[in-house]
Formats: C-alpha cells, sequence, structure tokens
C-alpha cells in the first residue's frame, strides 16, 4: 500500500504518494493537467522493485491544494524541488507525462545536478499560437461548463476511437481523474501552458533521456521526433494504439518500453 503525505510548498499543502523499495535509487512521476497521482497506477507493480517510487500531485488536483495558483512552469519545477528538499532527495530519475513530461524539461534545464534521467511521454516543449489559444478556450469551457465540460471536450482528445467505442472501464477512469481537479487547479496548468518555453533550451539537458508517446497521439508523435534530434543522445519510442494517456491507455505496451529503456537493453 502505498505511503500517503502532504508537504507544504510555495503556500500550498502538495500530496505525495511514496511505494518501492527504499534502498532502491528515487523514481519521480509527475501527471498531466486535469488527472492526479493515480494516473500512475499501472506502473508501480512493474517499477516498485527497481525504484523507491515517488508520486507528486500538481496544485489544486485531487487532495493538493492550490491555495496559491502557478502561473509559470518555472513554479510547477520549484514545487517538485520542494518537495524532494523536504525528503532528502538529492536526485531522482524524472518520468512524466504531459504537463509532467514539460515540467521534467524544465527541471533537467534548470537543475541538471538533480535529474538521473529523464522519461518525458506524450508532450511538447513550447507554446505555439494555436496551442496557446486552445488553453484559453479551455479556459472558457471551465468558466461556462466546469470540469463536466472540460471533461466532455478533453476525453476524445486522449483516448483512441477504439478505446472510446470498446473500453468503457477505461473511458470511466479517466473521467474520473479528470473531474477530481479544481478550478483553481486547471488554472494552475493552464496558465503554465500558455508560456510553455523549453524548446529553444533542450539541448542543454545533459542526462540520458528518452521520448515515449502514443502511435496514435495526434501531433505529438511527429512533434517528440524532432524534440529527440534536439536533446543530445535522447532516444525515442511509440507506444502503438495509444492516443494521449499512453501510459493509461496501453500500460503494457508502455512498460515494457520504458523497462527496455531503463535496463539499458
Amino acid at each position: 500500500m502505498s505511503e500517503e503525505r502532504f508537504i507544504n510548498v510555495g503556500g500550498n499543502k502538495l500530496r505525495i504518494l511514496i511505494d518501492g523499495n527504499p534502498d532502491r535509487p528515487w523514481l519521480t512521476c509527475l501527471h498531466g493537467a486535469a488527472t492526479n497521482v493515480h494516473l500512475w497506477d499501472p506502473q508501480i507493480a512493474p517499477l516498485q522493485s527497481l525504484f523507491r517510487i515517488l508520486r507528486i500531485e500538481v496544485r489544486g488536483h485531487h487532495k493538493s491544494t492550490a491555495e496559491i495558483v502557478s502561473k509559470t512552469f518555472e513554479d510547477l519545477v520549484a514545487d517538485v524541488i520542494g518537495v524532494w528538499d523536504a525528503l532528502g532527495i538529492e536526485k531522482s530519475t524524472v518520468m512524466g507525462l504531459s504537463l509532467g513530461g514539460m515540467t521534467g524539461f524544465g527541471l533537467a534545464i534548470a537543475h541538471p545536478d538533480r535529474v538521473e534521467r529523464l522519461i518525458a511521454a506524450d508532450c511538447r516543449s513550447d507554446a505555439p499560437e494555436f496551442f496557446a489559444n486552445s488553453w484559453v478556450a479551455r479556459l472558457e469551457v471551465l468558466k461556462d461548463k466546469g470540469m463536466e465540460g472540460i471533461a466532455e471536450a478533453t476525453i476524445p482528445m486522449w483516448m483512441t476511437q477504439d478505446t472510446r467505442d470498446n473500453r468503457p472501464d477505461v473511458i470511466a477512469s479517466a473521467r474520473d481523474l479528470i473531474m477530481t481537479t479544481t478550478d483553481a487547479g486547471y488554472h494552475s496548468v493552464a496558465t503554465p501552458l500558455m508560456v510553455l518555453d523549453y524548446k529553444k533550451d533542450l539541448d542543454k539537458i545533459a542526462c540520458p533521456t528518452l521520448l515515449i508517446v502514443g502511435s496514435l497521439d495526434g501531433p505529438h508523435p511527429e512533434e517528440m521526433r524532432e524534440m529527440a534530434d534536439l536533446i543530445p543522445g535522447a532516444k525515442f519510442a511509440e507506444v502503438e494504439g495509444a492516443g494521449h494517456l499512453s501510459n493509461f491507455e496501453q500500460p503494457e505496451r508502455f512498460n515494457a518500453a520504458i523497462l527496455h529503456y531503463l535496463q539499458g537493453k
């Protein structure tokens, strides 16, 4: 059973879960926008013998508070550093999906001495106009229809048609993740995403890096191949048959790819 704690960081109380072998190196898992730490549930069993696994819940998501709303990715990076400092973690492998992968970029760029390895899944590293505008539109949906409206708009973008047609349990679980997000929590991720600006600095990432993406995740496979070319020595992998939540929709394929990478095969 996971160990649950709450850590005061930057005026907020962040929920964390700790699993795995206390004698092994740290692995920090960072979830995406409008999800929570349970996005990573499918990865715990195959990884817990290899790592001491830390999951951090973003401000305003599920049980973490958002008394202070984050405005930039520097805020989200600072939250991770604050948790690491509170736990005495000097160095960790980082695995993040979507928003979590972007936060991983920020950690690897600004704190290279503290990131052992980086796995970034289903993400991008900049905010061109169409992308920034999409978050403006989503905040309008939030204002008009609440998180229920966000769920209705988001699930078709996250999940493949096959899953939407044939796996109602997975769709229900994804909806449950979304609905644990507060309005302040959604603002805490939407606002940083509008000003995402790491692409110009990807060549500064010095740690071993894997970029992994669902093969059916819209424009992300092409974007992530381009990012892999910008990060020195980065490896690239696709998860066949997966959309945006590649670890959640096709966990066995995702787990096989990351274990292959982490074990150096």
